[in-house]
Order: C-alpha cells, then sequence, then structure tokens
C-alpha cells in the first residue's frame, strides 16, 4: 500500500470478500441446523408421541435461530463502505492514529465436545482516530496486516505535537 487510493481499494476488496464469507457462513449455520432439525423431527416422529406446543415453539426457533447472529453482522457491514470512505479522508486530512489493534475473528465456531472448530476466519483492525476518538473496525486479509500497519503508521513532520519529537515513539 502506497497510497490512500490503493488503501481504499484493498479495504473495499477486502470487505467484499468479508461479505462473501459471512454469506457462506450462514448458509453453512442455516443447513447444520435444519439437518439437526431434521434428525430431531424424524425422531419424534417415529416415537408417536403427542409434541407440546413448546416443544413446537423450540423447534422453530431452532431452524431460524442461527441466522440471527448473520443478520446482525450484515447489519454492521451495510455502512463499512462509507466507514471505508471516512477513514480514508482522516488519513487524507492528515490525522494521526492513536490506536492500532488487530485481531482474528471466525465466522462460524462449532463446539464439539473435545475441540472447538474454528472456521471462516477474517482480521480486523480496530482503530482509534483524530482528536474526536473517531473508531474503525476495518477488514483486513492475512497478507494486508502488516503492510496496513506500516502504511498507516507513515505519521507526517507536521504532526508532531510539542518541541520534542522524540516524545513520539515512532520517531525513536
Amino acid at each position: 500500500m502506497r497510497s490512500l487510493q490503493e488503501l481504499k481499494a484493498t479495504l473495499t476488496a477486502i470487505h467484499e470478500k468479508d461479505k462473501k464469507q459471512l454469506y457462506t457462513a450462514m448458509i453453512t449455520a442455516e443447513v447444520a441446523a435444519l439437518i439437526l432439525l431434521a434428525l430431531v423431527i424424524n425422531t419424534l416422529a417415529k416415537s408417536g408421541a403427542e409434541v407440546p406446543l413448546l416443544l413446537k415453539l423450540m423447534l422453530g426457533l431452532m431452524a431460524v435461530g442461527p441466522v440471527v447472529p448473520y443478520v446482525i453482522m450484515l447489519m454492521q457491514t451495510t455502512n463499512r463502505l462509507q466507514k471505508i470512505d471516512e477513514f480514508t479522508d482522516l488519513l487524507g486530512k492528515g490525522e494521526t492514529i492513536s490506536n492500532l489493534q488487530t485481531y482474528t475473528d471466525y465466522k462460524l465456531i462449532l463446539p464439539l465436545r473435545l475441540i472447538r472448530i474454528r472456521l471462516f476466519p477474517m482480521e480486523y483492525a480496530q482503530i482509534v482516530i483524530g482528536p474526536g476518538r473517531k473508531t474503525f473496525k476495518l477488514p483486513l486479509s492475512e497478507e494486508n496486516v502488516q503492510p496496513f500497519r506500516a502504511f498507516v503508521s507513515n505519521i507526517p513532520t507536521g504532526t508532531i505535537v510539542g518541541n520534542n519529537p522524540s516524545a513520539n515513539w515512532s520517531v525513536n
């Protein structure tokens, strides 16, 4: 990443990849829930017992429940392109980043008895920028974490506050 336009294009491409992963994880979770629901309904049908109303409601929630977290995540990603634009605009204005953390988030975690299977990983950057302390959560791919950190840590010389430029850790 050498320019803000390249940064914006990279973040937009990673955003699209993140949305595709989110849809794939949502479909995978729903298919797994429907298979489990089919097994439960099949077992109930073979037993011949009458199913109480509360159990019917729980089975209905079992069919819809796995989609709810993914709908919330999709709602959060709807404004992400605007956030990317705002982030690159703030960097273009010379705002400094006061906090940058990267972490890995998994879209689907299957908690089995002995192990947890983690599927669809995505790196995210949690960024606090400017004097207004605006917070951004932007997706990154694993290969772009270091170039992203290197690009955003290049602080222009005019943003050093005070007479002692060695007070800024990146100058040392």
